[in-house]
């Protein structure tokens, strides 16, 4: 082997080093935080401020009814919560549910954290 192929071979070899360290694995508050955050991110304004300002399970009722009215007049957020639902394996949830499942298991338990590792 030439210089120049040990130095690239080399190169390449740090290249790759560097892009691994830098792949640890998700936390599992690290996955429920990037789920919230994908739930969070479908929701308009309005909607967000409301499901962030809930302090226990019986705020969830008026969000809930919330999520309901935007989904049914607005198609692309009824598309983008449907989205979110499929991945999230809760295709048979009522808006209710929803809610209650990304403030319950997501928001609060990251708030007080309730997120154990293995």
């Amino acid at each position: 082997m030439t210089a120049v192929h040990l130095a690239r071979s080399a190169a390449a070899f740090l290249a790759a080093a560097a892009i691994a360290a830098g792949c640890s694995p998700e936390s599992r508050a690290e996955g429920r935080q990037r789920r919230l955050d994908t739930f969070r991110n479908a929701l308009p304004d309005s909607l967000l401020l409301a499901f962030d300002a809930i302090g226990s399970p019986a705020d969830c009722g008026p969000v809930s009814r919330m999520l309901a009215s935007a989904r049914a007049g607005d198609p692309s957020l009824e598309a983008r919560v449907d989205s979110i639902m499929h991945a999230e394996l809760i295709d048979t949830f009522n808006d209710s549910d929803v809610v209650y499942f990304f403030w319950y298991y997501f928001a609060d338990a990251l708030e007080k954290g309730r997120i154990p590792e293995p």
